[in-house]
């Protein structure tokens, strides 16, 4: 039996109040669109934007883009993807909408990237014009291999619009990765593979790169490094992510996790979370 139009009207106040609380206890939010209906989500924009809350929006394809845009004017932060929202024209949508309500756009790229000659949905040139507008982008290696040279090109334009591009990478370091560094793009990476006898200085290399250029590594402490490799990723720039359990205070280590706190990894510099690598 279907619900009764009364009893669907208070389910969606009861949402908005649960949505409102959230919203209340937390200084820095991320919602998914299908979380709540899309009133919901617009009082829930009015109320944080006037009480100068940062909302970030998951966008999974389910509002319409005139609704997404409702929301972005509100100040929210929308983070959406080329599959929830691959269309290039709609990013310069929303990027008006940002431009006005002094918010961002970020994008998650699954995909092959475009190329010079046009194949596939949105063009390289496309591509570029939107990220000259200070769009963030976001990429990885996971499930597609990346040209280091392309990725220096589109960190560069980027960069020169004012956005973040972040470039997530899986598997063994090269000594290409400095290009994309020292070209701006913020470049997360993990010790899995320290125990190769190069990885220490190809990680110091990119960070070295990427502090050049104005931008960090991003290196996550998964497995543990020694003291003497932690200190040459610090003084080359790098931001560490400690994921191991903290050291004592009698520690050697515990120094440098300290320190490793105090250097914050800007909101527009990940994808929803630096818990894990996408």
């Amino acid at each position: 039996m279907s619900e009764h139009p009364i009893e669907k009207g208070i389910a969606g106040v009861v949402k908005t109040y649960e949505l409102l609380d959230r919203v209340r206890t937390r200084q820095d939010l991320i919602i998914r669109d299908d979380q709540f209906d899309y009133e919901a989500l617009l009082d829930a924009a009015r109320y944080t934007r006037r009480r100068r809350i940062r909302v970030s929006l998951l966008d999974t394809g389910r509002l319409g883009l005139t609704e997404l845009e409702a929301l972005v004017r509100e100040g929210v932060r929308v983070l959406t993807s080329d599959e929830a929202r691959p269309r290039a024209d709609e990013w310069e949508i929303l990027l008006e909408a940002c431009r006005t309500s002094r918010t961002f756009l970020s994008v998650f790229w699954n995909g092959p990237l475009p190329s010079a000659e046009g194949t596939g949905g949105i063009s390289l040139q496309d591509l570029e014009d939107v990220l000259a507008r200070e769009m963030d982008f976001h990429v990885s290696n996971l499930n597609a291999q990346r040209d280091p040279v392309l990725l220096a090109e589109l960190a560069a334009v980027s960069k020169s619009g004012r956005g973040y591009f972040v470039y997530y990478h899986h598997g063994p370091l090269a000594a290409e990765l400095g290009m994309p560094a020292g070209r701006g793009a913020w470049v997360h990476l993990t010790d899995g593979g320290s125990a190769d006898e190069t990885w220490a200085g190809l990680a110091a290399g990119t960070a070295r790169a990427g502090a050049a250029a104005g931008v960090r590594a991003v290196v996550r402490v998964e497995r543990g490094l020694p003291l003497e490799v932690l200190e040459e990723l610090w003084a080359a720039g790098a931001a560490l992510l400690f994921q191991t359990p903290p050291s004592d205070d009698r520690s050697l280590l515990r120094p440098i996790e300290m320190r490793a706190a105090k250097r914050k990894v800007p909101a527009r510099a990940y994808f929803l979370s630096t818990a894990f690598l996408p």
